[in-house]
């Protein structure tokens, strides 16, 4: 870190660096945890040096600390945590005590002592707001994972008199469960107190997540039947041309819906977290058309032994399910309700696992599954403190908490891993919302509207019955339109011309066709309509799992389309272009052999 001021933040006056020794009670090598790798799998989907998973963040520094104070604080505070002195790195780079992990795999290093370079700076009126600014410039450039610890800090000072620390974090060494508990200690370290250490870090539970049996199995089975039953993508209709910036995020601020939503759950006997998810999810399915809404939930995890007390990402993305196609809103919070707290129990397990899981899943329905819609609830414990007291039976007083919303365009972003993330925000007297949605799919505005549809429909759900059918007008959004030749097979909607043009250019001939066969009595009872590929067999397409590979392959990262689930090889075509299903067959089959569809795919 420079000692010269960064030219955004006035006011500042670089004052000499100084530089922190520390040195922990131990350091190691380890595989990374499962939550540490959901972080870092998104990180290597981000260009080289892009600060989208950094942090920034302020810490005050209160009564008569000197700057030598402060900054024992700091380095006690980096050999307390042994997430502050990791890097991340390829097994086998540099040196390591205790190395363990998969050869050629990233892991979690953590050094037993080091320097960290701490800047120091002179605001001339209003520290904290001055640490901010400093805060957001440390954590505008991306950290080297490798070689740099994931904290970068600055103490800011007012008549020489330390008054807040700026920090740039990275995301793979602290959460906002993490940051809480920071945050409370803090001011502890500052004022000299000798805290016992912490009992569990990400050594620690690497180990655990890596014992004999490994924990899990129950959220593995959770996710099965999760992808099983939820759509392929909720966006599964023909893309549009993007905005630029492609991903646009807008913000709500409700005291309403806060209050809604908690007279909603009381009223039904669920949480409010739920209520938020249910609604989130009935306006994502009524928007794309959908009977069944797939969201993932950020799971914190902390429930867990040990991790509540552990400084480092715990987060995982559990899947949630929920059923919208009949009934009411009530109806849904009762079932989803269900499902959300199902899906926070089962957010601890192996991604390499579910990830096969996900792959098998694929590979059995014919396309790539895209769940790349989110719910994040960051709300302490997911409730709110502090609400406005409002007779909710009072429509009048209602109406007037109502004309308190206030909506706001956050950002646009030129690539985010989501094709929609819907979360609340940390404020503890009001409903603070947010929508990110992906305009290749669904127009930038939509994301304001669904803010203003979810009060909407919490408010309109405390005095009437709301029928699913009727969330998108309640809520004042628009159904997607799909056009001529999509239909619904099973969970998904197909663009069936689509789907048959990919299998002939597969083919590299139009001697190929796609048919939908079957109703549910033909099939079997609850049974749906399937497809039917005809082709023409020739070398290297003369097995139906042969055909079935160089279709996925040719269909990956699409939405619109599905591969056959049969495959009917001919030796001809037939003279009619409607007489496949009489022609002379060579071979056929699903073409979907478990033990051949990873290694065709190259997976």
């Amino acid at each position: 870190m420079t000692a010269s001021a960064p030219a955004q933040v006035t006011g500042l006056t670089a004052l000499p660096p100084r530089t922190v020794e520390f040195r922990g009670a131990r350091g190691g090598q380890a595989a990374l945890t499962w939550g540490q790798q959901g972080i870092w799998r998104s990180t290597q989907w981000l260009d080289d040096g892009d600060p989208y998973f950094n942090l920034a963040w302020t810490l005050p520094v209160t009564g008569a600390a000197g700057l030598d104070a402060v900054l024992r604080a700091v380095g006690r505070l980096v050999e307390r945590h042994e997430t502050l002195r990791t890097a991340f790195v390829r097994d086998g780079e540099g040196s390591g005590e205790n190395g363990e992990g998969t050869e050629g795999s990233t892991v979690q290093r953590v050094s037993r002592e080091g320097r960290l370079t701490v800047g120091v700076y002179e605001a001339a009126a209003k520290p904290m707001s001055a640490a901010k600014a400093l805060a957001a410039e440390l954590a505008a450039t991306g950290f080297d994972y490798a070689a740099e610890l994931p904290i970068r800090c600055a103490v800011v000072c007012q008549r020489g008199r330390p008054r807040a620390l700026a920090l740039a974090l990275s995301h793979l060494a602290l959460d906002g469960w993490s940051l809480n508990m920071v945050a409370a200690e803090w001011p502890r370290l500052v004022a000299g107190d000798d805290l016992p250490g912490p009992d569990w870090q990400p050594l620690d539970q690497a180990a655990f997540e890596r014992s004999d049996p490994p924990p899990g199995g129950q959220a593995l089975r959770h996710w099965r039947t999760g992808l099983a039953s939820a759509p392929r993508s909720m966006f599964d209709f023909p893309a549009r041309e993007p905005e630029e910036p492609r991903f646009v995020r807008h913000g709500m601020d409700s005291p309403a819906a806060a209050v809604a939503a908690e007279a909603l759950a009381a009223r039904h006997g669920v949480t409010t977290s739920s209520v938020l998810t249910v609604a989130s999810a009935a306006l994502l399915a009524a928007v794309t058309g959908h009977p069944t809404a797939a969201l993932q939930l950020i799971v914190s995890n902390r429930h867990h032994p040990g991790m509540e007390a552990m400084a480092g990402p715990a987060a995982q993305d559990g899947l949630c399910v929920i059923d919208l196609e009949a009934g009411t809103f009530a109806d849904a919070l009762r079932r989803g309700h269900r499902r959300t707290m199902a899906t926070y129990r089962n957010g601890h397990y192996d991604p390499g696992l579910v990830l096969a899981a996900w792959e098998a899943e694929a590979w059995d329905r014919g396309a790539d599954i895209d769940l790349d819609a989110f719910f994040n609830d960051v709300r302490q414990a997911g409730r709110w403190q502090g609400l406005p007291q409002v007779d909710t039976g009072d429509a009048a007083a209602l109406a007037a908490l109502r004309g308190k919303t206030r909506t706001f365009f956050v950002g646009a972003y030129s690539k985010v891993k989501a094709r929609i993330f819907f979360a609340t925000g940390p404020a503890p007297s009001t409903c603070e919302f947010y929508v990110l949605v992906d305009t290749a799919f669904l127009p930038g505005d939509v994301a304001e509207r669904m803010l203003t549809g979810l009060e909407e429909l919490l408010v309109r759900a405390l005095s009437e019955e709301v029928p699913l059918d009727q969330v998108a007008k309640v809520a004042g959004l628009d159904p997607v339109r799909r056009p001529a030749g999509w239909t619904v097979i099973g969970h998904d909607w197909v663009d069936l011309p689509e789907s048959e043009a990919l299998l002939r250019r597969v083919c590299g001939t139009d001697l190929a066709v796609v048919v939908v066969e079957g109703t549910g009595d033909d099939l079997g009872d609850g049974a749906a309509p399937r497809l039917t590929g005809y082709l023409v067999a020739r070398p290297g397409l003369d097995t139906p799992e042969a055909v079935h590979a160089a279709v996925m392959r040719a269909a990956a990262g699409r939405t619109d389309v599905l591969a056959p689930h049969h495959y009917v090889l001919c030796a001809a075509p037939p003279a009619d272009p409607t007489g496949w299903p009489a022609c002379p067959r060579l071979i056929e089959g699903g073409g979907r052999a478990p033990s051949t569809a990873m290694t065709v795919l190259g997976r």
